[in-house]
């Protein structure tokens, strides 16, 4: 087993959710120290019940950031595992379901990188899951992609802005993953996807793309 993360401080990000605890999971098997952001810390996993955490909204930049700073400590890698999704056609998705959309995908993507600078070590990393989604333009998934779309742009925004600190971006377009997301749309119903990946592969993945220094992981390299 590797041995790059052991000792390593990392700040999950939606660390209740299937791919966030994950990574955690696989994070603490290789020595990492790993901490966890989660909008309901109730919902974090019984086998992680050890590990630190604070209630931290993605969505709410001056509270995520308390939530970091609750830690004491500094990190050299911050995960973004948080995210929401909706299903419809423009005119089906209600507004307040679009505002949601961008307020946790695109605004709080741009949430955690404005703050990532003040908690990293140099040499550190940042790391986000835009998904798929953003490279991809889907009926009934309007909303849905734009949001994604959003945070991918900021992605490489960020990763061009953070050179002179010595900070890299890593940002995440998986395939379909089976995390439960889709059964718990913000709005409408998910069309016929074939089998996901299991959030486990997807977890190896990220980490190992970390490991070698990847700058981009679109979804044809799982």
């Amino acid at each position: 087993m590797s041995q790059f993360f052991s000792d390593k401080k990392v700040c999950i990000i939606g660390g209740s959710g299937a791919l966030g605890s994950e990574i955690a999971r696989q994070l603490l098997a290789q020595g990492a120290e790993v901490f966890l952001i989660a909008r309901t810390p109730a919902n974090i996993p019984t086998d992680l019940s050890g590990v630190p955490f604070a209630q931290g909204d993605i969505r709410d930049r001056d509270g995520l950031r308390t939530a970091v700073a609750s830690f004491g400590c500094t990190f050299q890698g911050i995960v973004n595992a948080a995210g929401v999704v909706a299903f419809g056609s423009l005119s089906e998705v209600p507004e307040a379901v679009v505002r949601e959309l961008f307020e946790v995908n695109a605004q709080g993507t741009l949430n955690v990188l404005s703050i990532a600078p003040e908690f990293l070590d140099e040499g550190g990393i940042i790391s986000s899951f835009s998904g798929v989604a953003a490279d991809m333009e889907l009926l009934n998934m309007s909303a849905y992609c734009s949001s994604k779309s959003a945070a991918k742009s900021a992605m490489k925004i960020a990763a061009r802005e953070f050179r002179s600190k010595k900070l890299s971006v890593l940002d995440v377009r998986a395939p379909h993953t089976e995390t439960g997301l889709v059964d718990r749309a913000l709005y409408g119903a998910a069309p016929k996807m074939p089998p996901g990946l299991t959030a486990s592969a997807v977890a190896s993945r990220v980490l190992q793309a970390i490991e070698v220094g990847e700058k981009d992981l679109p979804a044809d390299a799982f």
